[in-house]
C-alpha cells in the first residue's frame, strides 16, 4: 500500500512540475537560426506582436499577419520557436530569451 501511494505521489509530482507555461504572451524571442530576413527579435506583448490561433500578427502595421507558427520545441531545456514567414514561406528559428 505504501509503495502504491509513493509511486502515485512521485508520478503526480513529476507531472505537475514538468508542465510549463506554453503561452507566448509576454515573452521575447531572438533569431538564432541561419536565415535572417524576419525580425531579429520577436516581442509578444500588448504593443508589439501577438498570436491568434497559430498566426503571428504585428501591431505597428495595423495588425497585419507576418508569420505562422510551425512548431515549438524544447532543446536542452530551452524553448525554440519555428515560424514560417508568409511572404516567402521560409522557416525561421527563434530562441527564447
Amino acid at each position: 500500500m505504501r509503495l502504491k501511494f509513493l509511486l502515485t505521489f512521485l508520478g503526480l509530482s513529476f507531472f505537475l512540475f514538468s508542465c510549463k507555461n506554453k503561452s507566448l504572451t509576454n515573452s521575447i524571442w531572438k533569431n538564432c537560426g541561419d536565415n535572417s530576413g524576419l525580425q531579429d527579435i520577436l516581442v509578444f506583448n500588448d504593443t508589439h506582436n501577438f498570436v491568434r490561433n497559430d498566426t503571428i500578427y504585428s501591431r505597428p502595421v495595423i495588425d497585419s499577419a507576418i508569420a505562422v507558427i510551425n512548431r515549438i520545441e524544447t532543446y536542452y531545456g530551452e524553448r525554440r520557436l519555428y515560424v514560417k514567414r508568409l511572404s516567402d514561406q521560409k522557416i525561421y528559428r527563434f530562441c527564447e530569451q
